[in-house]
C-alpha cells in the first residue's frame, strides 16, 4: 500500500463501506419488526430469493422460517 496510494485509498473506502453496511443491519436487526426486515431486505436485495433458500432469508433476518412464509403470504395478497 506504500508503493501503491491508490490501493490504500481503494481499502479505506472498501473498510468504510463494509463498516457501514454492518452498522446498518445491526440497527434494523434490533429497531425493525419482522415485516419490516423482510420489507428493507426485499427492497435492498430484490433477486435473492430466486436464489437463495428460505431458511437462510429467515436466519439472515434473525426470524424463524415460518414467521418469513407468514409475512411473504401477507405481502403477496397486498
Amino acid at each position: 500500500m506504500r508503493t501503491i496510494p491508490a490501493l490504500k485509498s481503494f481499502n479505506e473506502k472498501l473498510t468504510a463501506n463494509a463498516y457501514e453496511a454492518s452498522q446498518r443491519r445491526i440497527f434494523y436487526l434490533i429497531s425493525y419488526s419482522a415485516t419490516e426486515k423482510y420489507l428493507e431486505f426485499q427492497k435492498t436485495y430484490p433477486s435473492v430469493f430466486n436464489r437463495v433458500p428460505l431458511h437462510m432469508v429467515a436466519s439472515y433476518l434473525g426470524i424463524s422460517r415460518e414467521t418469513l412464509s407468514r409475512i411473504r403470504k401477507e405481502n403477496s395478497k397486498s
